[in-house]
């Protein structure tokens, strides 16, 4: 960014649920206000104070990435910065929206717009498959609560032999909670009715899922072809990493994850810490699960025996992390290059991809 295009009013935004804090920073020096709320109207507020010519930016989030996707139809400059990266508004001192709104603005007057920590903008699919995948884990979730608190009242009850693996299906939970005594049948009624309507909709959503693997067949059979990877870590990378053409290299994937360690360093001793707090929680949250698929899969190859040497150093655990971040990083080379795992025989990847109804 030249000196010339440093020249021009910068618009900082801090979106709260319900009230947007807007202040320009006028080429001149100049500090202008407004307030309005991020509803219907409140948005078109905004758009009537803004002028033409106004460079406006705010922080990621759902709300963020509607109002920018409007703002920049309209012509507008949109720089849409990460919020763990904005480190100006974390150190300070004195937190307020309105503090916060100016610093987004001065950030963005002071740095050539190359070095702001700036993230893309997804598109509508990119965000029907976020919120696809983020409903996904939470029916899962509420449906392993749900679970274990039925497994809980069999214990409670005596029922010690049986397991959780016994309650699996709808068709056997019905037939065991006759088994428990009247004090316990109307809770464990009510938690079959709710594991009954986890199961549907997880299955709605499956269908869903593969719809839109099926669009993206090609990108389905490489993310696929790595031991481990099944559909819904699939549309995870495919809507928060998608074809990575925004990151240079396999590091940025990892860091993008969250999968880098903390690092402290005085002097010429580097201490490296627990892996970092932010990052892509969607992603993390899938990927360990699929690098313990991976180490034990006949095909983990390489990563596989990266596994292997490394447990026995540090454990399971911190390993199982390192064959993550491994992880992210070759799926990089693999999305980049249009390359399947290496390894991993043909036949293996239809079989898969088959069973999948990807086919």
């Amino acid at each position: 960014m030249t000196n010339e295009e440093n020249v021009k009013n910068i618009v900082g935004i801090d979106i709260g649920k319900k009230i947007l804090e807007i202040v320009r920073k006028t080429s001149n020096g100049k500090i202008e206000r407004f307030k309005t709320g991020t509803n219907a109207d409140g948005e078109t507020k905004l758009i009537n104070w803004l002028k033409s010519g106004d460079t406006v930016v705010m922080e990621a989030g759902n709300q963020a990435f509607r109002i920018a996707k409007k703002l920049k139809a309209l012509g507008y400059e949109t720089i849409v910065l990460n919020p763990g990266e904005v480190a100006t508004i974390y150190a300070s001192l004195r937190k307020t929206d309105k503090e916060d709104a100016l610093k987004l603005a001065r950030l963005a007057e002071r740095h050539p717009r190359e070095e702001l920590p700036e993230v893309s903008i997804p598109t509508d699919a990119e965000e029907d498959s976020r919120r696809l995948s983020t409903e996904q884990a939470f029916w899962t979730q509420s449906s392993t609560k749900a679970k274990n608190r039925l497994h809980s009242l069999f214990t409670q009850a005596g029922f010690t032999d049986i397991t959780k693996k016994h309650l699996s299906t709808h068709k056997n939970r019905e037939e065991y909670i006759k088994l428990l005594p009247e004090r316990y049948q109307n809770e464990a009624k009510r938690l079959v009715k709710s594991l009954l309507e986890c199961d549907f909709n997880l299955s709605e959503i499956a269908s869903e899922m593969t719809e839109i693997l099926k669009q993206n067949k090609g990108y389905a059979e490489i993310a696929m072809s790595m031991p481990g990877i099944g559909p819904v870590t699939t549309l995870a990378f495919l809507s928060y990493i998608g074809d990575c053409s925004r990151f240079s290299k396999g590091q940025q994937v990892s860091y993008y994850v969250g999968l880098v360690p903390r690092v402290d360093q005085s002097g010429d001793t580097i201490h490296y810490g627990k892996i970092i707090k932010r990052g892509c929680v969607p992603i993390r949250r899938v990927i360990i699960q699929a690098a313990w698929a991976l180490v034990k899969s006949e095909y983990g190859g390489s990563l596989k025996q990266f596994y292997e040497r490394l447990y026995p150093r540090i454990g399971k655990k911190k390993a199982i992390v390192a064959v993550a971040r491994k992880m992210m990083e070759t799926f990089y080379a693999m999305i980049t290059n249009g390359e399947l795992y290496r390894g991993v025989p043909q036949v293996f990847i239809d079989k898969k991809i088959k069973s999948y109804g990807l086919t």
